[in-house]
């Protein structure tokens, strides 16, 4: 028997009673007797079918991820079929104690499912860099574009490896798996990584779809280990973009920085501990129900939602650690562990929160069966209690002065350093008169700020939302014996010495801004813990609203509306010098239906007396997508640059809510912008308004309008409706 015919033991596509009569009529009939088929009931699975006596038993082999990783017994897992076959040809099989003898002739395997073949045509025209041939091959339909060479590699191994990028997009385009290992147990991602091949790395995940997250099978390295552990920095930096996490582990319990700083390569090791991971943008809020045991937690997965991607965390006081319950096929419990402070999850990366963790298995599976897809919604919590009972005794009687340091940016917000050029910029910017009284005709009720409050008169409620570094609350400010509505924005203590700079800055910048489309300071609680007291926007996030109530939306009213209140508020911030930086649809307010309001200014900035920009001398966490040329390339900010966000917030809101360039990292869309790509108009926006935004996104600052201006663009519709829908004079 020949080496290919050793492993014809598959029989493709039949079913349970076609595979047990083939093995029932087989007149050798020994115990042992055997064949491989496809699972039915779980498309990526096998079937192990055996013989024992006149009966067949059947078994599962589970197969792990997407590649051939394969299981019976969930602790054993065998890299390709045929070790899985060879491994119980010695072991006894669990129930019946067999061991597998013989097997009823059929096919070889499929080559995506096997350690190691043989080298085809493919593999060799690929090896010497013969476009041609490859295009030929894949051309006619060749059928082993994911065979396997005699080391286990295929065509995409070979050209990941020898950064063939032209090959690799056209294997890509024919739909090869790249996420298959060799003999080695190496995906072709880990030999980009490797050879120091950055383009390569990012052709590999943006259009093979790679799995950044892929263990090698023999020392459980992910791609992120082997760039550290050659301390190709480029490539390192390229895996973060895509949202690898900063400390995945070996089997030998390795982080990347260990790695590469053991092989000597300190530079890498320097970036990689001193990385700051993005803020998550989940909330726990979300997906997390306090204390439920494994029954209650089933029955809130069930009758919920009970599709593949359902997830909760609870707390167990059994196990005295959070777990994660997930639906795929059936509810899986999963323990958290913490360990440094890090959470995780079995082999998996050392994550900084439980939002971390969270966010990490939601944009990827990384060893569970599935993506984290809908979070089953906790129930509304209830009112926590009083912040005047918390440590009450400690106030301070030395209050400190919040101050914005002058001339330096001490954001903690490091990811990517930017690299900016060398010019000079100066902005021409002129100030501008007042706005027009209809524009300000109706102020806000509460007109002062107590620039302290003391703790005793706050009562902290339900949470309604989470930021960077601080958690926002509803509550009660006793103010001339009346209790008020307000939002309390605390610093979360854990982070209140590496944050506290960022909090303080933007409280100073609140404390000076007076206007009905910003969300105003009422006053600030020095705690502990540190507390900036708002007014309560009552309708909250805008994009939130436009989702629940779009089909109650008119466009010509209510976006016009909103549009108008948000340049009247820009205006007024460049009225007293203030650049937001972050203005975007998810840090615009509703009070009511027909008033928007301005918040979030953790990123704004004043400008210096002699100075019309402003710029930022560090990289950070920023969003790319809302940013002009000259602040993603410079680290320029000035208000001709919020217009070019205020383009993209108003962009987000005629669109119901869509996201700037569909699902592209920033670093993608910024590409487009420089080759004078703008978004496209959406179906709802008025052409005279579309075309308003794109003068938002003149490559030329000096060409875009000022803000003065877009307000009376807005308000010339605004006066209609006005007289249409009285309540809206609140612009």
């Amino acid at each position: 028997m020949s080496q290919s015919e050793e492993i014809c033991w598959y029989h493709p596509k039949i079913s349970r009673e076609v595979g047990e009569k083939l093995l029932q009529e087989n007149p050798r009939k020994v115990n042992g007797l055997f064949i491989v088929r496809d699972s039915i009931s779980s498309p990526s699975d096998y079937v192990l079918s055996v013989l024992c006596e006149t009966e067949v038993n059947n078994y599962q082999i589970r197969r792990h991820q997407e590649d051939a990783i394969f299981s019976i017994n969930e602790s054993v897992k065998f890299h390709g079929l045929e070790n899985l076959i060879d491994f119980y040809k010695k072991t006894p099989l669990a129930g019946n104690g067999l061991v597998l003898t013989e097997f009823v002739k059929g096919h070889q395997p499929p080559h995506q499912t096997m350690r190691s073949g043989s080298s085809n045509l493919l593999h060799r025209a690929t090896n010497v860099g013969n476009y041609e041939i490859v295009t030929r091959l894949l051309q006619s339909g060749y059928m082993g574009c994911d065979a396997k060479n005699q080391d286990g590699k295929t065509a995409a191994h070979l050209a990941a490896s020898n950064g063939q990028n032209d090959i690799l997009r056209k294997l890509i385009d024919h739909q090869v798996n790249v996420n298959l290992r060799d003999a080695m147990g190496v995906t072709p991602l880990h030999y980009a990584c490797k050879y120091n091949r950055p383009l390569t790395v990012k052709l590999l995940i943006t259009s093979g779809k790679a799995n950044i997250q892929a263990r090698n099978t023999e020392n459980g390295e992910v791609p992120l280990h082997v760039a550290a552990s050659e301390g190709h920095l480029e490539v390192v930096k390229m895996l973060l973009a895509f949202h690898a996490p900063i400390k995945p582990r070996t089997k030998k319990n390795l982080v990347p920085a260990q790695l590469a700083r053991k092989k000597g390569h300190n530079n890498c090791a320097s970036f990689l501990d001193n990385y700051e991971c993005p803020s998550p943008t989940i909330s726990r809020n979300d997906f997390y129900h306090g204390t439920l045991d494994r029954n209650e937690a089933e029955e809130k997965i069930m009758a919920f939602n009970a599709q593949s991607g359902v997830y909760l965390v609870r707390y167990s006081e059994r196990f005295e650690a959070y777990i994660l319950s997930l639906f795929h096929e059936k509810v899986r419990n999963y323990v958290i562990k913490k360990e440094d402070g890090y959470f995780l999850i079995d082999d998996g990366p050392l994550l900084n929160s439980l939002e971390h963790l969270v966010e990490h298995y939601s944009i990827m599976s990384d060893g569970l069966p599935t993506n984290l897809i809908t979070p089953v919604p906790p129930p509304p919590k209830p009112n926590a209690p009083p912040i005047s009972t918390l440590k009450k005794n400690n106030l301070k009687t030395v209050r400190p002065k919040l101050q914005i340091p002058q001339g330096t940016d001490n954001s903690n917000e490091i990811s990517t350093p930017l690299m900016f050029k060398n010019i000079s910029f100066v902005s021409d910017l002129n100030l501008v008169d007042s706005t027009n009284d209809i524009i300000n005709n109706n102020r806000d009720p509460l007109d002062k700020v107590d620039r302290f409050i003391d703790p005793a008169n706050l009562t902290c409620k339900g949470l309604i939302g989470e930021g960077e570094f601080a958690s926002v609350y509803e509550g009660l400010l006793l103010k001339d014996r009346t209790e008020i509505k307000v939002a309390i924005k605390t610093l979360r203590n854990e982070h209140a010495e590496s944050n506290k700079v960022n909090f303080d800055r933007e409280a100073q910048v609140m404390l000076g801004l007076n206007h009905h489309c910003i969300v105003k300071l009422l006053g600030i609680c020095l705690g502990p813990p540190l507390q900036m007291i708002q007014e309560l926007v009552p309708l909250g996030a805008i994009l939130q609203y436009i989702d629940k109530h779009q089909h109650e939306i008119n466009p010509k009213f209510e976006f016009t509306i909103w549009a108008a209140q948000i340049a009247c508020g820009m205006h007024y911030l460049e009225e007293n010098r203030f650049v937001h930086r972050d203005l975007a649809a998810r840090n615009i307010l509703l009070s009511s239906k027909y008033q928007a309001k301005i918040s979030d200014f953790g990123l704004s900035r004043a400008l210096e007396s002699n100075h019309e920009y402003y710029r930022a001398l560090k990289g950070g966490r920023w969003p790319l997508k809302w940013y002009a040329p000259e602040s993603y390339n410079y680290g320029q900010f000035d208000h001709k640059s919020d217009v070019w966000s205020f383009g993209v917030t108003i962009w987000e809101i005629y669109s119901y809510g869509a996201t700037p360039y569909d699902d592209m990292k920033g670093a993608e869309a910024i590409i487009l912008i420089d080759n004078g790509k703008r978004l496209e108009k959406p179906k709802a926006c008025p052409e005279e308004v579309y075309l308003k935004m794109l003068e938002c996104w003149a490559q030329d600052k000096d060409q875009r309008p000022a803000f003065k201006e877009l307000v009376e663009f807005f308000q010339c519709d605004y006066m209609n409706i006005r007289e249409l829908i009285p309540e809206a004079n609140l612009v």
